[in-house]
């Protein structure tokens, strides 16, 4: 007998394979399987599962919850932000605060608004990189081209996202284009290895966050990524 349930709580790999080895220890279960991605558990079982049962086993592995398998729209949408829950407080502060930079100005700026926008955005994301340098750079080489290609390059990025951070705010006229140009680069570089990632169903921590906040690859980091280029882009055609 199969059952299917969701699963809240879970942050990483570790945390899935937590609660499946967790499951699969206990006898009444023949096969328990965790999916991260989709925040599912799947159990093979010879007999009726009573889902407190498995919040009583779950809730010792750590603060998870386990509840029926339902097709809430809103509560696929919480569940699924509530899991991105680093990046959407860092995503929701790098938005307030760049509109916020609005509030003085007479007249809404799109141009100052996005370079107030990537130059937070690449301020506060380079601050978790330089947390750990080192551990960023190994994770950022698993999918990024360019890290794969040069690897010197990944040690390097968390301190050219400060710098490109500092000139978007400086709003430095002479260099902006070029700022653009390579952040349009590396954004591109990130997203199709994110991509490469994800299609291949491959568990990799998110590295836009360091090492210090783990969280998995998924289609949140690409439309964040998008968003930039999407940015830089635009500010490159007004350059020209």
């Amino acid at each position: 007998m199969q059952a299917v349930y969701k699963v809240e709580g879970m942050t990483c790999q570790g945390c899935a394979d937590n609660i499946q080895n967790g499951l699969n220890n206990q006898s009444f279960i023949n096969k328990a399987n965790v999916s991260l991605q989709e925040s599912k558990l799947t159990i093979d079982s010879d007999s009726t599962l009573d889902i407190n049962s498995l919040n009583s086993i779950v809730s010792t592995l750590g603060n998870y919850k386990i509840r029926p398998n339902t097709t809430n729209i809103l509560s696929e949408i919480v569940n699924y932000f509530t899991s991105k829950k680093p990046i959407v407080i860092a995503l929701s502060i790098v938005i307030l605060s760049s509109l916020a930079m609005q509030i003085s100005d007479e007249t809404f700026n799109l141009n100052k608004w996005f370079m107030s926008y990537m130059g937070i955005f690449f301020i506060i994301f380079s601050f978790l990189k330089l947390l750990n340098v080192s551990g960023f750079s190994m994770t950022f080489k698993k999918y990024d081209l360019i890290s794969k290609i040069i690897p010197p390059y990944a040690t390097s990025y968390p301190f050219i996202e400060l710098s490109l951070g500092i000139i978007f705010l400086t709003q430095t006229q002479s260099i902006l284009i070029y700022a653009n140009a390579f952040t349009l680069i590396f954004m591109v570089s990130q997203t199709i290895g994110i991509i490469r990632s994800l299609s291949k169903s491959e568990q990799i921590q998110c590295a836009c966050m360091g090492s210090a906040v783990d969280v998995p690859l998924s289609s949140l980091t690409v439309v964040e990524n998008i968003t930039m280029i999407a940015m830089a882009t635009y500010m490159i055609i007004q350059f020209l």
